[in-house]
């Protein structure tokens, strides 16, 4: 190798060395910048999963993807058991997310009534491989700071994990635009205690098929179900597992919700379902052929909150109007 070659691989890796560094500081500045966002934005998801995990203290905590997130109005709850409520559902989430989040909010705060919401392909693999993802984008902003988070995210996704370790920017990677957008543009500014209204209604026309793509359930998925149902009636919370109202053609039944009903059984905690009720099953009430308007949200948070406040005077397990709302 002559002098000018070695002249040459010596000049090449100082220029790449450089750019490396200046990657590096780039990301750093960037990811801190993002950081910053992230724990200064007041609404949205990034809000609601930073309150659980944070701050959690209410008496009623709701759990559940979408429909949960558009179909639970916590205020309703509160005015009508008289205790605190906070909705933690998540957009395209099962319960592989909420189990994870659950057992987190158990170190900091018990609470009195939790409320998870299901449908009727949560135990499916597809839910729970889409689940992760969502848990992920989530969980990444957390790992540099918090052993636990970093472990469980070490577990499900280590790849993603790795990645978050090398670049700080790629831990807020899907998080990114809603941060840019800010809350009066990310369209999810009137979330209230974590309920998201939907107004008006958004199809017309007959009831469509709602097919399961799947004929079994997923392993992990039914164990995370179960460890969900098991840690709170040990702890001797209170759990109330709903199918909430659907616009779809009638089912009877599915692989998940037999699958959730044997474990239900197992621990004595009730199943309520109210998918065709035909108080419900009405246009009307609905935004989509899945998820409730506000009309129909409120309509439906107060037929569960009365049923929840006979079920509570019947066994007298917690009385109403009991606790103390100035924590609110």
């Amino acid at each position: 190798m002559t002098k000018e070659e070695i002249k040459h691989i010596g000049r090449f890796t100082k220029k790449f060395l450089i750019l490396l560094l200046v990657l590096f500081v780039c990301d750093r500045v960037i990811g801190t910048l993002i950081e910053k966002a992230y724990n200064d934005a007041p609404e949205g998801d990034v809000n609601t999963f930073s309150h659980s995990i944070n701050n959690p203290k209410e008496d009623i905590y709701i759990y559940g993807s979408s429909r949960a997130v558009h179909g639970y109005d916590c205020k309703v709850f509160t005015d009508s058991l008289g205790y605190s409520c906070f909705n933690n559902g998540r957009e395209n989430s099962t319960i592989l997310y909420h189990n994870t989040i659950l057992n987190e909010m158990l170190k900091k705060h018990e609470p009195q009534i939790v409320i998870l919401d299901v449908s009727a392909k949560e135990l499916t693999w597809r839910s729970a491989e889409n689940s992760k993802l969502v848990l992920a984008s989530m969980i990444l902003p957390y790992v540099r700071r918090d052993t636990n988070f970093r472990n469980i995210a070490k577990e499900l996704f280590p790849e993603e994990l790795r990645k978050a370790e090398v670049s700080k920017i790629y831990a807020y990677n899907s998080l990114i635009l809603p941060l840019l957008l800010g809350p009066e543009k990310a369209d999810k500014s009137n979330i209230v205690n974590g309920y998201l209204p939907l107004h008006g209604v958004k199809e017309e026309g007959t009831p469509p098929e709602l097919m399961d793509e799947n004929d079994k359930t997923d392993v992990m998925a039914t164990q995370d179900f179960e460890n969900f149902v098991k840690v709170l009636t040990e702890k001797h919370i209170r759990l109330y597992v709903i199918q909430s109202p659907l616009y779809v053609k009638p089912f009877s039944t599915s692989v998940s919700l037999e699958a959730m009903k044997a474990i239900l059984k197992k621990y004595n905690v009730p199943f309520w379902d109210y998918a065709f009720d035909t108080a419900f099953y009405k246009r009307q009430y609905f935004y989509d052929n899945i998820h409730l308007n506000d009309k129909g949200a409120k309509l439906f948070s107060a037929r569960i909150a009365g049923d929840i406040k006979k079920d509570l005077e019947k066994d007298k397990a917690l009385p109403v109007q009991q606790k103390s709302l100035a924590n609110r």
